[in-house]
């Protein structure tokens, strides 16, 4: 890396907000460039504060990272397909009279609580401009599958019979648990390895 004190300091400053991958991977970009304006005749500090300008202010390059980040798109896709199993399930509960059904409160208040949390969580995650922030898709991910799972087992278990609006609420939570199960591991990761 060109030993350059600007240089340094830029990395030290997103180096306090990304994690090291990142880093290498920015400081690599950061040389070439560095170099590419020595090459045309820039003085050192000129041709560190030219690298620098194009890479943009730290602030500007943490959120370059978080909205690539696999947290954000993640979240944007869950939000974005809400609607849809909104109404799917909105249907199936009005037309088999949910409200018949033998469930203790308790269970479909605990149930409300935890997906109104997933879905708060979710649009934090869409929204941030914070790296760290994003990581929080991994758990709310995790915790959608097991409200799916239980929404699934509840049908099984106490719903009196089986109509159109069911049948296809039940095809979406089966395909959304499958598909955020297969990503959830790159999710989670994100956790303890600190990439983005």
């Amino acid at each position: 890396m060109a030993d350059h004190d600007l240089i340094r300091s830029y990395l030290d400053t997103l180096a306090r907000r990304l994690p090291a991958t990142a880093i290498e991977e920015l400081a690599d970009g950061l040389e070439e460039t560095y170099q590419h304006h020595r090459r045309r005749g820039l003085s050192a500090t000129d041709a560190a504060r030219s690298a620098i300008a194009e890479f943009g202010h730290p602030r500007q390059v943490t959120t370059a990272f978080a909205h690539q980040s696999t947290g954000h798109r993640t979240a944007i896709a869950l939000l974005a397909t809400a609607p849809v199993f909104a109404l799917l399930w909105g249907t199936t509960l009005i037309t088999t009279r949910a409200w018949t059904w033998h469930i203790p409160p308790s269970p479909a208040a605990i149930y409300g609580t935890l997906l109104l949390t997933v879905a708060a969580t979710l649009l934090a995650v869409a929204r941030s401009e914070n790296l760290t922030t994003t990581r929080l898709a991994g758990p709310a991910s995790l915790v959608l599958i097991m409200l799916d799972t239980a929404m699934l087992a509840t049908i099984v278990a106490v719903a009196p019979a089986v109509n159109w609006p069911m049948g296809f609420a039940v095809l979406a939570s089966l395909t959304r648990v499958v598909l955020t199960s297969r990503n959830l591991p790159r999710l989670l990761a994100r956790q303890t390895s600190g990439s983005h």
